[in-house]
């Protein structure tokens, strides 16, 4: 992997865990929020949190890193590392810790390897 990929994909993985942050911070977990949108004049940003809450509630970030660093591994797919990576990045910080670091550490494995040569 050259050095421009590796910076494309660090700063891929830095704009997801920027993300999940401020999805936790500004969305999720202010005071309050369940109360606001479940009221009938609620904020522009209800239905995204209504969507979200679901997803990380049954592990759906930690199991998209999970089944995606598993193929990585299994095909030696670089793409499929990369998603691994960012969807790990995701889940660590909405609360799919075990699933999402398990996907993250697979997916680095897959992306450390060389990749095979065809013969």
């Amino acid at each position: 992997m050259d050095r421009t990929r590796i910076g494309m994909v660090v700063l891929g993985v830095a704009a997801a865990f920027a993300l999940a942050l401020a999805a936790r911070f500004l969305i999720v977990e202010p005071r309050g929020a369940e109360l606001m949108c479940g009221a009938l004049d609620a904020p522009g940003w209800c239905p995204l949190r209504k969507a979200l809450v679901p997803v990380f509630t049954f592990q759906g970030f930690g199991a998209l890193s999970l089944l995606a660093g598993a193929f990585a591994v299994w095909r030696w797919n670089g793409a499929a590392g990369v998603a691994a990576l960012v969807f790990g990045a995701a889940g660590m910080v909405l609360y799919n810790v075990e699933m999402g670091s398990v996907g993250t550490l697979l997916g680095l494995i897959a992306l450390t390897r060389a990749p095979r040569l065809s013969a």
